[in-house]
């Protein structure tokens, strides 16, 4: 991790001026967006929390540095949640006060339309602080997230190929650019662009982790199961100690679930996933691992139990759809069906009482996919597959990858397959030949195909 971070006039040199005389706030605010964005704790710093927590003792005052920690804590508990909206104020406050840059009052507002759901436009301002500014590794880092959270993978990839122009292989953040290139290329199947930046990215900074879960992605996609887990493995020297490393552990996990392998994912679920639960998206890799291990009749009720309590935390919020999905998943596999039916309801009511973002993709997209989950659930495959089927060319609404999604186009597979309909069969079989006709290897669509024909012929 370098060293040399950005004080006062440094900033101004990488003309993204901050309103701060303070340099080592403005060297501190570069330490922490260096590790947000590689998504590498600094050890010399102390971590993320520590280099916040510094950095907001040098300068209490720092716009920048309060949009920054307050960002960060944006989606997580509800106490957290409601702590940004209440400091929101004050620094909107403090910011009028300073009389700070257009582009700083830019992040300003973002974070107040963030803690208020209103995700869209959010992405929207985050956007138009880089057509000025396409070297803010800041707002990309949000807008990125936003766009991914929206399943807006198209305005993503036009964002990302914009920015990259601003950059040289000096600039801040270049490898780190790159790979969030490449992840925009691949979630438009765009699989040789994608990979080709990967490899730029990674012979910049061979340690580039978000370079590193790209190339999961395009394994998967490609259905080269053996590659990608030779790959992930070879290069478990640096994503291992990254944030992002329950996530890598999850895709290391879906090698082994679509080879068949299910002891490994199981272990890779245990001594991976289940010890680094401390986040909503950590949350979300183990109840979607489980859930895809309960398709192959591999049934965890202790495992599933080892990841409720963090329903407790997240639920509630309605901040982001994908999530409340798989906290549904967990209460049906917990046997907690009353939990389910009254957050169906829950869900039902927020979408009256709202007017943010993922209430219309809820409204929209989420209820059906809640109504497809508990229906599959309780045994009624013909009405699962209804909605799960009523709801696939959105599903993209509710964010997250290709990749992450699949979970619940393979409950579609599942549904469809177990129907009693003969027109689910034949949506079934087109599914699977859609699938195996992107893949080189596909033994998990081999298993659903066998379950279909076996299914069809009795």
């Amino acid at each position: 991790m370098k060293r040399s971070w950005r004080d006062c006039q440094g900033w101004r040199n990488s003309n993204l001026p901050m309103t701060c005389s303070n340099d080592e706030a403005c060297r501190l605010f570069d330490a922490a967006i260096t590790q947000l964005t590689s998504m590498y704790p600094d050890t010399e710093m102390g971590g993320i929390g520590n280099t916040f927590k510094k950095m907001l003792e040098a300068d209490p005052n720092f716009v920048m540095g309060q949009v920054l920690v307050n960002s960060m804590k944006c989606g997580g508990s509800k106490s957290d949640t409601e702590e940004v909206k209440k400091a929101v104020v004050d620094i909107s406050n403090q910011a009028v006060k300073q009389k700070v840059t257009e582009r700083e009052s830019k992040h300003v507002t973002a974070l107040k339309e963030v803690a208020e759901g209103n995700t869209l436009q959010a992405a929207a301002t985050y956007r138009s602080i880089l057509n000025d500014s396409p070297t803010d590794l800041f707002a990309c880092l949000m807008a990125f997230f936003k766009y991914y959270e929206l399943g807006m993978s198209k305005e993503l990839l036009e964002m990302m190929t914009f920015v990259a122009e601003a950059y040289q292989p000096e600039t801040p953040g270049y490898s780190t650019i790159l790979g969030w290139r490449a992840f925009a290329h691949e979630e438009n199947l765009q699989l040789v662009e994608a990979e080709q930046d990967v490899y730029k990215s990674l012979a910049v900074s061979p340690g580039e982790v978000f370079a590193i879960h790209t190339m999961a992605h395009i394994h998967l996609e490609k259905g080269m199961l053996d590659a990608g887990l030779a790959f992930l493995q070879s290069k478990a020297k640096y994503w291992e100690s990254a944030s992002l490393a329950c996530h890598i552990a999850w895709h290391e996990a879906l090698f082994y679930v679509e080879k068949g392998q299910f002891d490994d994912a199981v272990k890779t679920f245990d001594e991976k996933i289940l010890t680094r639960l401390g986040s909503p998206g950590n949350f979300n890799d183990a109840s979607s691992l489980l859930y895809r291990l309960s398709f192959e009749d591999i049934n965890a009720p202790q495992r599933w139990k080892s990841i409720l309590e963090h329903v407790d935390k997240l639920a509630g919020q309605h901040m982001w759809m994908y999530l409340d999905a798989h906290i549904l998943l967990c209460l049906h596999r917990n046997g907690e069906k009353e939990r389910a039916h009254n957050m169906l309801e829950e869900l039902k009511q927020y979408v009256k009482d709202n007017s943010a973002t993922n209430a219309q993709v809820t409204l929209d997209v989420g209820i059906p996919l809640c109504a497809g989950i508990t229906a599959h659930e309780e045994g009624h495959m013909e009405t699962a597959a209804n909605c799960l089927n009523s709801i696939r060319a959105s599903l993209h609404r509710i964010g997250g990858s290709i990749a992450q999604r699949d979970t619940f186009i393979q409950l579609l597979l599942h549904s469809a397959i177990k129907s009693p309909n003969p027109d689910h069969h034949a949506l079934a079989r087109s599914l699977l030949m859609e699938r195996k006709a992107r893949r080189a290897e596909d033994p998990l669509g081999e298993r659903l195909m066998l379950l279909l024909e076996n299914k069809s012929s009795t």
